[in-house]
């Protein structure tokens, strides 16, 4: 019955959704239909078809939705998804939204659930953070894009395997960009594929006068324990194995790690090729070097960098190019990080389906793709949205390193919150040459065998 009565609600939004395309409200012809349907199929289930029908029939502008992601990048593109939802959505007044910095994100997120202030529609991902905030996430098993998740998909996205409570929406790379412009100058077609061609470029550019590399590492959780941070995981054989044993407490024998030496051996070296305050740049000021063309390589970007550079500089498109952190000299292990960037709906959202149905559209409707794509420079999730033709640069560089199966999710989501302070200070303190390598193996153990201890 429930199952049916789902059915006949879908079928009566449908038919209410397509009349107010063109009215703002269903037709008397349209709403006798859906009368004389609900009557068919017995009292009750005409009460819930009448309920479906009232809520179609809601006054221009009387729902208001708020939506938080940490996707800074969408802030001053995101009005024209909102123009183009409310077109066939009359009912919408507002959507406030607010993208904060992934580095500040979760403090801001648990503020709002103690104040009671939470958005209807907040970023959340797989592994910890399901497992964390599953408690306050809408069931989302109901909606259209759900429909099109595989297995996999619905195994990350629930905790019991079939009740999905994250919609994933578009996947996102990052390494390394390259201005090829440079690399050009000095006789590179391609960029470095190990840490050895790595160094060769930096010496090749260095000795032509163009600085090398810039660094903003002072954003610690965002770029070393975030996006940089697991990059030596996913370069094993099995990053997800090796990772559950280091979360259990085990003694992983760090200091003879090959792919953690290999890491550290990394910011070694482009240390050495990169601006000298680089603990201490922020994010915005090291972008927008790069930006300017002020060197020829920046780490810890990605692919939801192409509508800042078409900002500030636009020719840069042109000649920039998404690539991994190359950080071995076997090819075949190196990996461009990615993340799968989903949302949830808070399961006491006062416009919970309203919610519910906007997320849907983010996820899977016509111009999303195209503005996914084409605007954002990111992949879709969902295996039926095809990839666009427009996709940007960076975001093809991004596409055909996954089609080469050059990939792999970052570990970042299933890393536990409260180790994540910690891990970005024993980085920064290496990085900033504060601690040697011997001291960073000791911390970095310590904080997982702590975690294990204190579980």
């Amino acid at each position: 019955m429930k199952k049916r009565l789902a059915l006949l609600l879908a079928a009566a939004m449908a038919a209410g959704t397509l009349a107010g395309c063109g009215q703002g409200s269903a037709s008397e012809e349209t709403q006798s239909a859906q009368t004389e349907a609900a009557a068919a199929s017995g009292e009750a289930e005409a009460a819930e078809g009448g309920e479906a029908a009232a809520s179609e029939e809601k006054e221009p502008g009387s729902v208001n939705l708020t939506i938080m992601l940490a996707l800074g990048q969408w802030t001053d593109n995101f009005d024209s998804v909102i123009e183009e939802y409310k077109k066939e959505n009359p009912q919408i007044g507002t959507i406030e939204y607010e993208f904060p910095s992934s580095s500040t994100y979760w403090d801001l997120l648990k503020g709002y659930l103690s104040a009671g202030t939470m958005p209807d529609i907040f970023g959340c991902g797989s592994g910890e953070q399901l497992s964390d905030w599953n408690q306050y996430l809408a069931d989302l098993s109901d909606l259209e894009a759900a429909k099109d998740l595989t297995q996999e998909q619905i195994d990350m996205y629930s905790v019991d395997g079939k009740t999905v409570q994250i919609m994933p929406m578009v996947l996102e790379g990052w390494g390394i960009l390259y201005n090829m412009k440079y690399l050009n100058q000095v006789g590179w077609e391609n960029p470095p594929e190990t840490i050895s061609e790595l160094e060769q470029l930096c010496k090749d550019l260095e000795a032509a006068g163009i600085q090398p590399f810039l660094h903003h590492y002072a954003e610690t959780d965002l770029s070393l324990t975030n996006h940089l941070g697991t990059t030596w995981i996913t370069n094993k054989e099995d990053p997800m194995g090796y990772f559950e044993e280091l979360k259990s407490g085990k003694d992983m024998n760090l200091a003879e790690d090959p792919e953690l030496n290999a890491m550290l051996d990394y910011y070694d070296l482009v240390l050495e090729y990169g601006n000298d305050d680089a603990i201490a740049t922020d994010k915005w000021t090291g972008r927008n070097s790069f930006f300017l063309e002020e060197a020829a390589m920046i780490d810890d970007e990605g692919s939801w960098e192409i509508p800042n550079i078409l900002d500030v500089n636009p020719d840069l498109a042109d000649h920039v190019v998404q690539g991994l952190v190359p950080i071995m000299d076997d090819a075949s292990k190196n990996k461009l990080q990615t993340a799968t960037i989903g949302a949830a709906v808070y399961k006491d959202s006062p416009q919970l389906e309203e919610a519910k149905k906007f997320l849907d559209y983010l996820a899977k409707s016509e111009y999303t793709a195209y503005w996914h794509q084409d605007v954002m420079g990111n992949i879709p999730a969902l295996s039926t949205v095809p990839v666009s033709e427009g996709l940007s640069t960076l975001g093809q560089d991004v596409y055909n390193l996954m089609q080469d199966g050059r990939t792999h999710e970052t570990m970042n989501a299933w890393t536990p919150d409260e180790v994540k302070p910690s891990i970005g200070e024993v980085w920064s303190l290496y990085v900033g040459k504060q601690i040697d390598r011997q001291q960073f193996f000791e911390q970095y153990q310590k904080i997982w065998t702590d975690y294990a201890a204190n579980k």
